[in-house]
């Protein structure tokens, strides 16, 4: 309903008049018009207002200065001042007994406005990926990030500009890797997270790394080679992989591992075996997630570096001369606005586009509105950015679809609770298909079942395998468990008696050593050991395997197959490496072999 004039203009004098019965004396009119917004109304119910009417808070109280960063580093410091560490309140929600805290997850959070708002509605940033009851005070359960069209900053006007030797665009797996390399080599590095936290879809990595003749397997009595390794990856990638690329990451693959463990990393070989490859390649931590591990040592390593690492920072152009040469970037920062770095190189680790439904669904209209398990700014934003330079993109119709994310979540139960020695049965209580099968084969059979409805099944010997990462799914609420095959067919609703008859099945087939079924060839566990566990897993995109074309070097190539000067690329956002399936423990791997090359590639741009 319109508003008469006469209304409006006795709601505009009322308002007037509270802001100047707000102005004491020595106040600026910017606080006491703050007071004034945050008093009354919706936005009294925010963070702001509740300081301000229970704690007598002004401004000054959470901000130390006029300018406000884009990391917000220094509003963090005066919450910690307050209220205490990250830490220390997870503990403290610990020892209240609470199943689930946000201030004890496994992300690489430091800053509470990643979650609280003073000036907007709070959100649990959890929420991007799960789906849990976690009522927050003034704010709601979720935000969404949303994909954004980059084409609108095509002509937009810097409002300062800085010099760096390296630009780094995304802080996951890749970024960080080539951030550290580049910093120690001597460069002055910048790295540009748009995201308020760092660590990309990396973080959320739950198997392993591969590496081929690393010491673990040698102390193992493990034959492995490069050249194993290259004839792995071709046979889950359909062998449209770019080889060179996969010969690279192979044959650098140990130096990569070596590399961690010069951060202080450590890596235990897991005995399984993916998909019918030749050996046990892949290396896992103890304590858990691997992308929640390595990015936590890597974390410590990068603050060391003296790398400048900028959250709520997003790149939305790349900046080039009449020669097509990329001389920097047109960052918007969440608070500073639009600026411009110059630097000799630009990185794009922007990781893939598997969050961006409406580039995934124009590719496969069939995956419209399927759950992903990538973080949640994997929008594609360097194959947009690549382009709009004259990038070459590759192969953007390959999506992996992965077969183990807890329904009803975005979670990804890792691989290794297969290739150790779980498998899958559908609703009826029967197995399907190889259940150790590449992924994306293993997703479409997933697809094809009755109501879609598919489990995960494990038993005692597989947890003893993977025990911190088995406690992480109980703790989250998505496994369920029985002392016998009928008790857990009752628990969750599938036939008993045929059930029972799969189970029996199969570990006559682990006695004979042989899969008469589906030929799965790696039969590592009878399934009789202890108790049966049972999680309801769903096919979700995994990943996207597309994107810009480089070479050996990370060097992004043009239509014509020529380096780009100036643009190089490492990680998700670089096709052709994986071919038509990812290989397991691959991309781990990829990134930092890859963040190296193109680290080393920054400072031979300017010489060092």
């Amino acid at each position: 309903m319109k508003m008469r004039p006469i209304q409006s203009s006795l709601v505009a004098v009322a308002a007037a008049m509270l802001l100047l019965s707000s102005v004491q004396a020595g106040e600026s009119m910017s606080t006491a018009s703050a007071k004034a917004i945050y008093s009354q109304g919706e936005k009294s119910d925010y963070l702001a207002g509740f300081h301000q009417k229970k704690l007598s808070a002004d401004c000054s109280s959470c901000h130390p200065g006029d300018k406000v960063s884009d990391g917000q580093t220094e509003i963090d410091q005066k919450c910690v001042s307050c209220h205490g560490s990250y830490d220390s309140l997870g503990k403290k929600d610990m020892d209240a007994g609470k199943k689930i805290s946000a201030h004890a997850g496994h992300l690489s959070i430091n800053s509470c406005t990643t979650c609280h708002g003073g000036h907007e509605a709070s959100f649990a940033y959890c929420n991007n990926c799960h789906i849990f009851e976690m009522p927050m005070k003034f704010g709601r359960q979720k935000e969404a990030y949303l994909p954004q069209d980059l084409s609108i900053y095509r002509d937009a006007v810097a409002n300062r500009t800085e010099e760096a030797d390296f630009v780094v665009v995304g802080a996951g797996g890749a970024g960080i890797a080539a951030a550290i390399e580049a910093s120690r080599k001597g460069l002055k590095t910048i790295v540009l997270e748009k995201m308020p936290i760092i660590g990309g879809s990396s973080l959320l990595s739950t198997g392993g790394m591969n590496v081929a003749g690393s010491r673990q397997q040698q102390a193992a009595g493990i034959k492995d080679t490069p050249q194993m390794f290259v004839e792995d990856t071709l046979k889950v990638g359909k062998g449209v992989n770019d080889k060179v690329l996969v010969e690279v990451l192979a044959e650098q693959s140990r130096s990569a591992l070596e590399w961690f463990e010069g951060l202080g990393g450590k890596l235990d070989l897991d005995p399984g075996v993916y998909g019918g490859c030749q050996a046990p390649r892949m290396h896992y931590t103890k304590s858990g997630g691997i992308g929640r591990y390595m990015i936590k040592e890597m974390k410590l390593a990068l603050e060391k570096s003296g790398a400048d690492v900028r959250v709520n920072s997003q790149v939305v152009r790349l900046e080039q001369d009449e020669n097509g040469r990329v001389t920097g970037v047109l960052v918007k920062g969440k608070n500073t606005g639009l600026y411009r770095i110059n630097a000799a190189s630009v990185l794009l680790a922007t990781g893939s586009y598997a969050n961006n439904g409406a580039l995934v669904s124009k590719y496969h209209p069939e995956f419209f509105g399927m759950v992903t398990s990538a973080q949640p700014g994997s929008h594609g934003d360097g194959i947009f950015l690549g382009k709009a330079a004259g990038a070459q993109t590759t192969h953007l119709e390959r999506v992996q679809v992965h077969p183990n994310i807890a329904s009803g979540t975005s979670l990804m139960i890792t691989l290794a609770m297969r290739t150790n020695g779980g498998i899958l049965v559908n609703n009826k209580g029967q197995r399907f298909y190889n259940d150790n099968a590449p992924r994306n084969e293993l997703g479409a059979a997933m697809l094809k079942q009755p109501a879609q409805k598919v489990w995960l099944i494990y038993d005692d010997a597989v947890v003893a395998k993977r025990p911190k990462v088995h406690q992480g799914y109980v703790r989250l609420g998505v496994v369920v468990e029985g002392e016998t095959p009928q008790a857990l067919a009752a628990k969750i609703g599938i036939p008993a008696e045929e059930f029972a008859k799969t189970m029996k099945r199969y570990a006559e087939f682990v006695q004979a050593k042989k899969d008469d079924d589906f030929g799965r060839k790696e039969l590592p566990e009878p399934l009789n050991e202890g108790k049966l566990y049972a999680i309801d897993v769903v096919p979700a995109i995994g990943g996207t395997l597309g994107g810009l074309r480089t070479d050996a070097r990370t060097r992004v190539l043009d239509a014509d197959g020529k380096p780009i000067p100036g643009l190089l690329a490492a990680g998700e956002v670089v096709g052709e490496w994986h071919g038509e399936d990812r290989y397991g423990g691959n991309a781990v791997a990829g990134n930092i072999v890859f963040g190296r090359i193109a680290a080393q590639e920054a400072a031979a741009a300017v010489g060092k």
